[in-house]
């Protein structure tokens, strides 16, 4: 994997939803309709460098078999190449499974937000708090823009944070460099790129 791939794709592995999601819409942090496709750029990039480098995301499959819980498979595709993963969606929670479908890793614990602090791999994790994105203007007017800043302190290297909104995910990551935090993964488009065909991800 190219190394601007390979960075992006922690935090940028999580997500969107619609606002038609019914009463469990806090519990889903990613994208879950087939075919919704997300834009992402850094914005410290200069023009055209930081338009050629966009990453899509793209919901190529999604199986929800109960309220919150599922599986979803993204496609990530950028000038640096493509990657499949698969999400795996439990009780506001969000794993990322290997080819044994076994979880390589945890993006949310279960019960996000109320469970606030957790490790993995080395990394603490905590919610900071609620914040309004100030980007919500790309998303559907009844979209919330009300989301959980989440702060990562690895054991090594910088710290990051992520805003994540319900039924969207990830949409702002910044990296505390020298006491400021930049910007540097931001949400910039969503649409589709063929019809939606999957259902609530509640069972509906």
């Amino acid at each position: 994997m190219r190394p601007r791939l390979r960075i992006l794709l922690p935090t940028a592995v999580l997500l969107l939803a619609s606002a038609c999601m019914p009463q469990h819409q806090g519990r889903v942090y990613g994208p879950w309709e087939e075919g919704l496709t997300l834009a992402y750029e850094d914005p410290t990039l200069p023009q055209p460098q930081r338009s050629e480098e966009r990453l899509q995301v793209r919901v190529a499959k999604a199986s929800f078999q109960a309220a919150g819980s599922g599986t979803v498979q993204l496609d990530y595709t950028s000038v640096h190449g493509s990657l499949t993963l698969v999400l795996q969606h439990q009780d506001g929670g969000i794993a990322l499974l290997g080819p044994d479908g076994k979880v390589m890793a945890r993006i949310l614990p279960e019960g996000f937000p109320q469970t606030s602090a957790w490790e993995d791999r080395g990394t603490a994790f905590h919610v900071v708090g609620r914040a309004t994105w100030d980007g919500a203007s790309i998303l559907p007017s009844t979209a919330s823009a009300v989301g959980e800043w989440v702060e990562a302190r690895p054991a090594q290297g910088p710290v990051h944070r992520t805003l994540y909104l319900p039924g969207l995910g990830e949409v702002e990551s910044q990296e505390l460099r020298q006491g400021t935090w930049v910007t540097i993964n931001r949400l910039v488009a969503r649409g589709f790129t063929d019809l939606p065909i999957s259902g609530s991800p509640h069972g509906r």
